[in-house]
C-alpha cells in the first residue's frame, strides 16, 4: 500500500508538471486536459482493492492540484473527491447493470 501511495505521489507530480508547463501552449481555445482527474477516474474504475485506496489517490491528486494552482486552497481537493464519487457510481453501474465480456475481468 505504501509503495502504491509513493508511486502515485511521483506520478501526480510528473502529470502536474506536464499539465502546467507543456500542455498550456498546446491548448485549444484555452482548454487544457486535466490529467490528474483522468488518472483518478481510471484508478477508481479499474481498482480491485478497497475504495479507500481510491480515496487516497483522489486526495493526493487534489492536494497537488491545490498546491500548483492559483485558486483558493481546497477547491481541487473537493473537485477530485467529486470525481471519486462519480467514478465509484459509474463502477457500480458497470458492475451490476452492464455486461461486457472484456470488463468482467475487472
Amino acid at each position: 500500500m505504501l509503495k502504491k501511495i509513493i508511486f502515485f505521489i511521483f506520478l501526480f507530480y510528473i502529470l502536474i508538471l506536464l499539465q502546467t508547463s507543456f500542455l498550456i501552449p498546446l491548448s485549444i481555445s484555452g482548454i487544457v486536459p486535466n490529467l490528474v482527474l483522468i488518472v483518478v477516474i481510471l484508478v477508481n474504475l479499474f481498482n480491485r482493492t478497497s475504495e479507500i485506496s481510491g480515496l487516497i489517490v483522489a486526495l493526493i491528486g487534489g492536494l497537488y492540484l491545490d498546491i500548483f494552482s492559483m485558486s483558493f486552497f481546497g477547491f481541487f481537493g473537493f473537485y477530485t473527491l467529486i470525481s471519486l464519487i462519480i467514478s465509484l457510481f459509474l463502477k457500480f453501474i458497470l458492475k451490476n447493470y452492464v455486461k461486457i465480456p472484456s470488463l468482467e475481468k475487472f
